[in-house]
C-alpha cells in the first residue's frame, strides 16, 4: 500500500526503481506537480528512473552527476493523449523553471532548479543535447 503524497501522486511513484529509497521531495516540486496534473487535467505519469534516484542508479543510466533527481526537485513525465510541446509550455506556465525536452523517448524533465544558464534543452535523436536560452527557443528549434 502506498501513501499518496497528494491527491494524484503515490509517494512510490517517486521512488527509485534500483532501490524504492524515496527521499524527502521539496514540497514546491510536490506542489507544482499537483498543480499542473489540475490544470491540465488528466492524468501524468512519472517515467521508471523519472523521480527520485539514489547515486548509483543515476551513475547506471548515466545520468547528469548533479542532477536535481537525487535530491527530490526533478521529475521526469508524460501526459496520456498530450504532446510534449503543449505539456512543456503548461509546466513553464505554472511555474517550473527548467524543462527539458526528449522527443525520441517521449517525456519530458521538469524541475525547480534555478537556471545555469539554460531554461531548456533537447535531447536530440542521437543523444546529445542542445541548450536555450527559453522553452520558445527550444521549440522553435525544430528539432522535433
Amino acid at each position: 500500500m502506498s501513501i499518496y503524497v497528494t491527491r494524484n501522486f503515490k509517494r512510490n511513484e517517486y521512488a527509485c526503481p534500483c532501490c524504492g529509497k524515496a527521499k524527502p521531495l521539496d514540497p514546491k516540486l510536490i506542489f507544482l506537480l499537483q498543480s499542473l496534473r489540475e490544470k491540465i487535467n488528466r492524468p501524468i505519469y512519472i517515467s521508471r528512473g523519472g523521480g527520485l534516484r539514489c547515486k548509483a542508479y543515476n551513475r547506471k543510466i548515466k545520468g547528469y552527476i548533479h542532477s536535481p533527481h537525487m535530491a527530490g526537485k526533478a521529475v521526469d513525465i508524460h501526459a496520456k493523449n498530450m504532446d510534449l510541446i503543449t505539456l512543456a509550455r503548461e509546466a513553464r506556465d505554472i511555474g517550473f523553471s527548467r524543462i527539458g525536452l526528449y522527443p525520441y523517448s517521449h517525456f519530458l524533465h521538469i524541475d525547480i532548479l534555478k537556471p545555469r544558464p539554460s531554461k531548456s534543452w533537447i535531447r536530440d535523436i542521437n543523444g546529445i543535447y542542445i541548450y536555450f536560452t527559453t522553452l520558445e527557443d527550444a521549440i522553435c528549434a525544430g528539432i522535433f
